[in-house]
């Protein structure tokens, strides 16, 4: 999968799952900001990951190989996990406060320094 050069509104994510997917990339632009909204922010942390781990589409002819689409769909199945799980109340610390979003930020953190040393 590559980020999509010419159907893109922020990062060509939804673009490029939708080019992988025969999905119309409107409805995955939908299905993001809802469940950004509903799951406190988990799938704005993935569109995040995403558009920093997926390589951009060339204009050229020759097509680079990218991030394979079952690894994004990988990357959504353990999203909507961590998102159930806070709801479970598996991210709370001993004394009952909430873990979540400091998960969320660190997950990222990593993410972008293994994404700085790579480049």
């Amino acid at each position: 999968m590559l980020r999509s050069f010419t159907d893109r509104v922020f990062g060509g994510v939804c673009g490029g799952l939708a080019a992988s997917l025969r999905i119309n990339s409107w409805i995955w632009r939908a299905l993001f900001v809802v469940l950004a909204v509903a799951s406190g922010g988990a799938f704005a942390v993935l569109y995040v990951l995403l558009w920093w781990l997926v390589p951009q589409q060339r204009l050229s002819v020759e097509r680079q190989s990218g991030l394979p689409v079952l690894l994004v769909l990988l990357l959504i199945a353990v999203t909507i996990v961590f998102w159930y799980g806070r709801d479970l109340g598996w991210w709370n610390a001993p004394d009952g406060t909430t873990l979540y979003l400091p998960i969320l930020a660190l997950v990222g953190s990593v993410v972008f320094f293994l994404r700085q040393v790579r480049a």
